[in-house]
């Protein structure tokens, strides 16, 4: 089963996806919101040529377990967004996961002026990461 997954913020979303057997992980692309006109048309462009057997979005939660400002707007995003797709859409939590790109992206010792969407890309891979993880069959 391939998955997609989808870091949503917003400045940037970064995808990132598995391979056909859900066990490589890999970082995809990174839409600018700002400069995007449509971005459900992009994301649903980037389904197309993907082909994932499901969605996986990020949430995320307070320290508490609660749900935040920004997962409302998620949640509103993905309910715009699924009259356009034909797969499944799972939340995941992804609370801290940019925090912790950063700090994976702070280890490598070259700086990169696309830093940022690079963070994005890589806290999509630790969504799909802790989605596999966490067991995909249980949620």
């Amino acid at each position: 089963m391939k998955l997609l997954s989808l870091d949503y913020g917003r400045r940037r979303i970064g995808f990132a996806v598995t391979d056909e057997t859900a066990t490589i992980v890999r970082g995809l692309t990174t839409i600018d919101r700002k400069q995007s006109d449509n971005i459900i048309n992009q994301i649903v462009a980037i389904i197309t040529d993907e082909q994932p057997d499901r969605l996986i979005v990020g949430l995320p939660l307070d320290h508490n377990d609660n749900e935040t400002q920004m997962t409302l707007e998620i949640r509103a995003f993905v309910e715009k967004l699924k009259p356009f797709i034909t797969i499944p859409v799972e939340f995941a939590d992804e609370s801290f996961s940019s925090i912790e790109a950063a700090s994976i992206m702070m280890t490598r010792k070259k700086k990169d002026r696309r830093q940022k969407t690079t963070i994005d890309r890589v806290a999509a891979c630790l969504i799909l990461e802790r989605y596999l993880r966490d067991g995909a069959s249980s949620k």
